[in-house]
């Protein structure tokens, strides 16, 4: 992407995880005493504690795809897949140990950071921005940290000894209260920093500061601290970012994923981005596997390789709605983000690619991350330069809903914030667009399908075709329902003609969708509102790390994956047996789930060099 986090200067950091004895003296090497000298060498330490985000431990692939893939809404069907996929992961796993690990190295370059941070003589405001941001990504590990793995070591200050390896575990509501000391005096801290002069999401604005308070606020407020109080600051912090005036939703949902893979911001919407670029074709380039482990099946380098390792479930595909007059297998839906995250075809292992319509929502690969809009070229066979979206202004809203129906019940408020992001979803964000086109006359004598033709109503972009049996006109499916960016929009039916296909007779009648269509029931008691907003973010949010930490912190985490389970053994889940699911398939994670995955294992490794710790139950 345009902006890179690279190390100018290797820093020698020691944090309490690391441990190790050295033969020789080293003789070449920047310390911290002799470094932090000037403004440059501020930011360059600042590179160093974003640059863990886009860790391997983190959202390159552990954190991002490992540790969250399976729940109600995604699972895998990798053959050989990592534990961590069906929840059977232990103290020693791999992808355990490298995220707490990861998290760690970015609490310790901010430490060293924070430490040296009025070394400079610099510019005050300059200086501010520096300490705002490192404060904002120490509480920011923290949080994943806590997370995850509950009570965990809280280091706020450089590890000066290789010796001082035993800390203990820290209270989680105490390290939560460390997060928002950090988090609120990071966010005064960054007045400058708004996102529309910024101009990238890669850089932490004080919106994104406001929208992950929200978020943090939120989960302190669930499951397990249960603290009900943080509803109102999750409020408050929701709030802050809606009144900003510098965001808003793309009136496209699939554009913005579209825009992540064409190396292109949209900071209105998309809010934070861990920045990734390159092809890893020269050096200090790294990318993800969005596309590849979360992407459509895929063989051909000319679209982009991907394994297609994530599959949605049936229950997040069914959660969309069905058009019920619709004729197609599976019936349409009038909202757009279904065929967008639910990819209805991949190109398999053909090479050069060909497109394949899968119909089963069970064996449908994650879609919301295409590699065929893709600019880097040539395309990495295993990784996408793609920006991996944190905080978008979509999730902004349902928490701004989901605290208001807390505080408030489901008021106006709560409604118009879920009704935006439904309106969005089925393009219906700005204006109308054609909802269905009925026959209203076969005709006759048709040996092919007519043309069909759609013209006024005021919009523009409709199209559609027809289908014959025996002569006659029997439907006319939508291909393109008119133009749901810029307009122009629908305002009456259009008319609709056929003409063509050997036949006369022939006609059909169009229908435009109300501004209305989308929105939620009105009436909602407060339990139904909460639930609809639970529906909701799974629609929206899925496949973005999300759903895992939503699931547990509404806590019934394990009861829910187990009514999962019930519902995917009842619709046709595959790969069973003997009733139940086998080594791998949609229903696996939700089989062999238990209480212990309320939380991750602390690492057998750390164990091993801090007597102090102590293990979370069930490991």
């Amino acid at each position: 992407m345009r902006y890179k986090y690279f190390f100018a200067v290797l820093l020698i950091i020691g944090i309490a995880s690391c441990k190790k004895e050295l033969n020789t003296t080293p003789t070449a090497f920047i310390t911290p005493v002799n470094y932090y000298e000037t403004a440059d060498e501020l930011q360059t330490a600042l590179n160093g504690v974003y640059d863990e985000l886009g860790s391997a431990g983190l959202y390159a692939v552990y954190y991002g795809w490992t540790l969250n893939i399976s729940t109600d809404e995604s699972c895998t069907r990798a053959t050989g897949v990592p534990s961590e996929a069906y929840y059977t992961y232990n103290a020693s796993d791999a992808a355990v140990t490298t995220f707490w690990q990861s998290c760690y190295f970015g609490i310790a370059r901010a430490n060293l950071l924070l430490a040296n941070i009025n070394k400079p003589d610099m510019d005050s405001t300059a200086r501010n921005v520096i300490e705002g941001q490192a404060l904002f990504l120490r509480g920011y590990y923290y949080f994943l940290l806590t997370s995850n793995f509950g009570d965990v070591p809280l280091i706020l200050e450089p590890t000066s000894s290789l010796t001082n390896v035993n800390i203990a575990r820290t209270p989680i509501k105490q390290v939560y209260a460390q997060i928002l000391t950090d988090m609120t005096t990071a966010e005064g801290l960054l007045q400058t920093q708004q996102a529309d002069s910024i101009g990238y999401g890669g850089k932490i604005s004080q919106t994104a500061v406001d929208g992950i308070l929200a978020r943090v606020c939120l989960t302190m407020a669930g499951y397990p601290l249960n603290d009900v109080s943080k509803y109102k600051d999750a409020l408050t912090w929701a709030t802050k970012v809606v009144n900003s005036g510098q965001h808003a939703l793309n009136p496209d949902y699939a554009q913005i994923f579209q825009n992540l893979e064409e190396d292109k911001y949209d900071v209105k919407e998309c809010i934070w981005e861990v920045e990734f670029y390159g092809n890893n074709i020269g050096s200090a380039e790294g990318g993800n596997v969005l596309g590849n482990y979360a992407g459509i099946q895929c063989a051909d380098p000319n679209i982009g390789n991907s394994a297609g390792w994530t599959t949605v479930s049936k229950k997040l595909f069914d959660s969309y709605g069905i058009d019920s007059a619709s004729k197609t297998t599976p019936q349409a839906s009038f909202d757009l983000r279904r065929d967008w995250n639910c990819a209805n075809y991949n190109y398999g292992s053909s090479v050069p690619a060909t497109k394949t319509t899968v119909t089963n929502p069970w064996l449908m690969n994650a879609g919301k991350f295409r590699r065929e809009y893709e600019v880097v070229t040539p395309k990495a066979k295993n990784t996408t330069p793609c920006n991996y979206p944190l905080l978008r202004y979509s999730d902004v809203l349902l928490m701004q809903a989901e605290a208001e129906n807390q505080v408030n019940g489901p008021d106006a408020l709560a409604y118009g914030d879920i009704n935006q992001v439904r309106r969005r979803g089925w393009g219906i964000l700005n204006g109308n667009k054609v909802k269905s086109i009925a026959v209203t006359n076969g005709g006759s004598g048709y040996t092919s399908a007519p043309t069909v033709t759609i013209t006024g109503g005021g919009g523009s972009g409709a199209t559609a075709t027809a289908t014959v049996a025996n002569g006659i006109v029997t439907s006319i499916i939508i291909t393109n329902s008119g133009n749901i960016s810029t307009g122009p929009y629908y305002t009456s039916a259009p008319t609709v003609t056929l003409s063509g296909g050997g036949g006369t007779g022939a006609t059909a009648i169009a229908t435009i969708t109300s501004g209305t269509d989308a929105d939620l029931t009105p009436g909602l008691s407060k339990t139904e509102f909460q639930q609809a907003i639970r529906d909701e973010r799974a629609r929206e949010l899925c496949f973005e790390n999300l759903r895992r930490s939503d699931l547990i912190r509404w806590g019934n985490f394990i009861n829910d994956m187990k009514d999962f389970l019930a519902y995917a053994l009842a619709n046709g889940v595959p790969n069973l047996t003997g009733g139940q699911p086998g080594a791998t398939g949609p229903a696996v994670a939700a089989y062999n789930i238990s209480a212990r995955n309320l939380l991750l294992p602390i690492p057998q490794y750390e164990l091993s060099l801090n007597n102090l710790l102590t293990q979370n139950t069930g490991y």
